[in-house]
């Protein structure tokens, strides 16, 4: 499991357009990958564990290949198919990660937009301007019963 390219995913993909059902498979296969990019986890493993038909993995797949964020090899065992080999392009991922951390936050330019002690607003407590809940008078706990339920044991 990478980490490293589980954060390239989360911070790069969405930024770039990506569809929340693509953003998902790139999140697992980065999940199933090592640092370098490479995974080979089945469509149905991938399918059942994001909850989306195997259609949609596989749709989504050709996609993210066309657009060059991974490439995958066909592998076989024997006369059978056996899961593709995944290669996430790290490089692809790295860079529009790191162009979009690059961006600057609208929050961080404008320190009145998110520092509560230079936009004028009191941070404190504002009692609603009707005096507050009329329900609330009642100077005893309601948790405390003043009598008891039951008869102490302890009496004859």
């Amino acid at each position: 499991m990478s980490t490293k390219l589980t954060g390239y995913v989360w911070d790069a993909c969405a930024a770039s357009g990506m569809k929340l059902s693509s953003v998902a498979i790139m999140a697992r296969l980065a999940d199933f990958s090592n640092d370098e990019g490479v995974c080979w986890p089945s469509i149905e493993t991938i399918s059942r564990q994001l909850g989306a038909g195997v259609s949609t993995v596989r749709t989504a797949i050709a996609k993210l290949e066309a657009d060059g964020w991974l490439s995958r090899k066909a592998r076989r065992q024997g006369n059978r198919n056996a899961s593709n080999v995944y290669q996430l392009n790290v490089a692809k991922l790295q860079a529009a990660a790191f162009a979009h951390l690059s961006d600057p936050d609208q929050s961080k330019s404008d320190p009145s937009k998110s520092d509560p002690l230079k936009s004028g607003k009191n941070g404190g407590f504002d009692p609603s301007e009707s005096g507050g809940d009329p329900s609330v008078k009642s100077k005893q706990d309601p948790q405390v019963n003043t009598t008891p339920s039951c008869p102490d044991a302890a009496q004859p």
